[in-house]
């Protein structure tokens, strides 16, 4: 196996506690759960808040948002896991449910990857095999020969299994390193 896809949040970053949602308080101040869309739509919380008729809390969203950003850390292990990796000739990619505004700050944190599958960009989120799709054909791979890696059975394990990717669960809050996820038989 030479090529490993990976969820980012949960995973390579931590995730933080969050004091708030700005994409649930958008729905909510729309009136209803409409999150998905938010995560295969590639623009900003503001267009998202007009065409929802609530664009006046766009200036109050986009600051939570840069709040959250400015959380984000990757996991100690990851970038020294992800460089012995690429040095082992392994190809790795990241492939995760993301809004638009995360994409650069996950893009930044990660410059050790160079490919990036986010729902947003491509219109199809986790658990949808469209998704995982992509990043074979973006990694030129065949399913078999790519092990998936994240935090989420249904997005990370089951999804990607049912699209004939190997797939592997980790447990941070276990304290499970990166490293123990590959390589191995699964």
């Amino acid at each position: 196996m030479t090529t490993l896809i990976l969820d980012a949040f949960g995973t390579l970053i931590e995730k933080r506690p969050r004091r708030t949602n700005p994409y649930s308080r958008l729905a909510d101040a729309a009136g209803g759960e409409i999150l998905l869309p938010f995560l295969t739509r590639n623009e900003p919380i503001s267009v998202l808040a007009n065409e929802l008729n609530v664009g006046f809390l766009a200036p109050y969203l986009e600051r939570e948002i840069k709040t959250e950003i400015d959380s984000f850390l990757l996991y100690p292990d990851v970038r020294r896991t992800l460089l012995e990796w690429r040095g082992r000739g392994l190809q790795i990619a990241v492939c995760s449910n993301i809004a638009y505004e995360y994409c650069t700050a996950v893009r930044d944190l990660l410059p050790m990857v160079s490919h990036f599958i986010f729902s947003c960009e491509i219109g199809a989120a986790k658990p949808n095999p469209e998704i995982y799709a992509t990043a074979c054909r973006v990694l030129k791979c065949r399913p078999r020969d790519a092990l998936f890696i994240g935090d989420s059975k249904r997005a990370d394990y089951d999804g990607p299994r049912a699209f004939g990717i190997k797939a592997r669960l980790i447990n941070r809050g276990q304290g499970e390193l990166l490293a123990h996820c590959f390589p191995g038989n699964y």
